[in-house]
C-alpha cells in the first residue's frame, strides 16, 4: 500500500482500462506535462522489458518509485481517477 494506491487496486485499474479501450485517454495522460516530467524518473527500456517479459516484481519495483514520491502520488491518483471516470 502506497500513497493511497496499493497493487490490487492498481492491477484492477489496468485491467479495467485494458478492457475498456481507453488507450487515447492514457496517451493523453501520460503525454501530459506532468505525465512526462513523472516518467523521465523511469528507464523506459527497462520497464519494456518488464511488460514485455511480465516480470511483475521489476514493474512493482519501478511503480514503488514512482509512488515514493507526493508528485508521483498525485499523478497515479490522477490517472486512477481519470481512467474510472472519476473527475
Amino acid at each position: 500500500f502506497i500513497g493511497g494506491i496499493n497493487m490490487k487496486d492498481f492491477d484492477k485499474i489496468q485491467h479495467n482500462f485494458m478492457k475498456s479501450g481507453k488507450a487515447k485517454q492514457f496517451e493523453s495522460i501520460v503525454s501530459s506535462p506532468e505525465g512526462k516530467r513523472i516518467g523521465q524518473s523511469i528507464d523506459g527500456n527497462a520497464l519494456k522489458k518488464a511488460v514485455a517479459e511480465g516480470d511483475n516484481e521489476a514493474m512493482s519495483k519501478m511503480l514503488n518509485k514512482v509512488l515514493s514520491t507526493e508528485d508521483g502520488k498525485k499523478f497515479m491518483q490522477s490517472v486512477s481517477n481519470k481512467l474510472e471516470g472519476k473527475k
